[in-house]
């Protein structure tokens, strides 16, 4: 065990590794100098994303009749507008996170071995996706910071400026600058992390809590059950209500970095050149993944503790314990799901396949249209 990536260890990573997106949420005791400082950080990630925006927009609008650009700069518009939109929503969740995130800290401290080796488990199986996904989006950020190595243009992206950008030190800072934004995309994109472990974290208490379930003995551990059973219900539902615009905002900027990186791909490109704008692609595939598994399992965790409580040894048991557990049966009946009304269906595995559904048709109409020209 001692060998093994653990839930803590976990913690310690994603609160140095995602400083910089802002989103893993300061201790409730934090210092007004930690406090000034996450807000400093905030308006210079936004500041930098923001002005690279500007630029391209600048950019696209310039140059409108250049169709691979506008394909290029669309793609990376893709994550680069990710950016700020994130950063404002989990400013706008801070609260709510810290609160989250402190009961997930609090509950894994005081849980038992067997507790422990399920969270292992749910890690076990997890980890190994995960880990690819962020060394994708690091190895594709490393190859669009070096691409004037082996491209023609002068910084990792083709955006211009209206003014000359080739005397020092002025290319320099605009060079740093480029790099920022392209560290900025993969912080945020890996920090979509956050709800995917909250979600993992909520699926992993439901299986707890299910096992628990099976093996009561007395009234007094029903009791005990049904009031976690709960608050497990509450505290999952502050979870789904923290993430479920991040989800809406992944949902609808990996379908353009799919889409304009599948052009590219397609396109009469160097593979050198196809290959950078393909994994940003597939990288905008897999985000909605990392949402789409661990909700999933949220919505057959929660419908296990009907199982659960139908699995006991309720035909022992009093008139009173069994009406109990038939309020138990009827509350796991109603799953809890990530959805916004109008805008985002319950997702789930079910969703994320009609969602490569669609965008595979929308792909092979562009192919159509491309090959009619």
């Amino acid at each position: 065990m001692e060998n093994k990536i653990t839930l803590d260890k976990i913690f310690v990573f994603m609160r140095l590794y995602l400083t910089f997106a802002c989103c893993w949420p300061l201790p409730s005791n934090a210092t007004k100098c930690q406090t000034l400082l996450r807000t400093a950080i905030r308006y210079f990630a936004c500041a930098n994303s923001i002005t690279f925006n500007i630029m391209a927009a600048w950019t696209l609008y310039k140059h409108s009749d250049d169709v691979l650009l506008v394909m290029k700069l669309g793609c990376q518009l893709s994550a680069v507008l990710q950016i700020p939109l994130q950063l404002i929503l989990f400013a706008l969740q801070d609260k709510r996170l810290q609160y989250i995130v402190s009961e997930m800290e609090n509950y894994y401290k005081q849980t038992q071995k067997y507790e422990k080796k399920i969270f292992q488990q749910y890690i076990d199986t997890s980890i190994p996706f995960y880990g690819i996904i962020l060394f994708s989006v690091a190895m594709t950020s490393i190859a669009i910071i070096f691409a004037p190595l082996y491209t023609l243009q002068s910084f990792p992206s083709e955006v211009e400026y209206p003014f000359d950008v080739h005397y020092q030190p002025l290319k320099t800072i605009i060079y740093i600058h480029h790099i920022l934004t392209a560290y900025q995309s993969v912080i945020q994109i890996s920090a979509n992390t956050l709800p995917a472990l909250l979600l993992w974290f909520v699926a992993a208490r439901f299986h707890i809590l299910s096992v628990r379930f099976r093996t009561m003995t007395n009234m007094k551990e029903l009791i005990k059950y049904t009031r976690e059973h709960y608050i497990l219900l509450r505290y999952a539902k502050e979870v789904t209500l923290s993430v479920r615009y991040i989800a809406l905002l992944c949902v609808t900027f990996s379908t353009g970095a799919v889409i304009f990186g599948y052009l590219i791909f397609i396109s009469r490109q160097p593979w050198s050149v196809k290959w950078t704008f393909f994994m940003i692609g597939f990288c905008g595939f897999v985000e909605l993944y990392m949402f789409a598994w661990p909700a999933d399992n949220v919505i057959s965790t929660t419908s296990d503790i009907a199982l659960a409580a139908y699995n006991s040894l309720w035909y022992n048991n009093d008139l009173a314990t069994r009406k109990i557990l038939v309020r138990i049966i009827q509350r796991s009946q109603r799953p809890v799901i990530i959805s916004i009304p109008c805008a985002l269906p319950n997702l789930s595995m079910s969703y994320y396949a009609s969602y490569i559904s669609t965008v595979f048709s929308y792909m092979a109409a562009v192919r159509l249209i491309m090959g009619q020209e």
